[in-house]
């Protein structure tokens, strides 16, 4: 029992420090139009969803998990491995960055998500897909 509790001891001081959840502001925001992005979840388990329209009903649309790593955050579509679509928090603003030619799959034809900026939205806007279905 006495080399037990030194045992743990010397775990946790080896143990790598964890990077701290990062709080992310969540809720609905709108871009022009139909566009929206949703973020829901806890610091730790984040979703967010995104649907971006081109002309007509053409449209960018993607949901997951958000990842943070080293003060980055980016959305990560379900089944992805290499799609990350980096978005920047500031205020009640979020911006997507230039998004990589990886992240394709998700845009129809005439749309794109690189370089759209969304505003938090009022209580009563939801994020949907074209079928009606929440996006987070």
């Amino acid at each position: 029992m006495r080399l037990i509790i030194p045992c743990f001891m010397l775990l946790a001081a080896c143990s790598q420090p964890q990077e701290p959840a990062t709080p992310i502001p969540t809720g609905t925001f709108a871009a022009e139009g139909r566009d929206r992005l949703c973020i829901a979840g806890e610091a730790g388990n984040y979703r967010a969803g995104l649907i971006i329209f081109g002309s007509g009903n053409v449209n960018c649309s993607a949901s997951g998990r958000i990842a943070t790593e080293k003060g980055q955050i980016a959305l990560v579509p379900r089944g992805e491995g290499s799609c990350r679509i980096s978005l920047s928090l500031e205020g009640d603003t979020v911006r997507i960055a230039e998004v990589p030619a990886a992240c394709s799959y998700y845009c129809g034809p005439g749309a794109t998500m690189s370089a759209k900026s969304f505003n938090r939205a009022d209580m009563g806007t939801t994020a949907v897909d074209l079928a009606g279905e929440p996006l987070c």
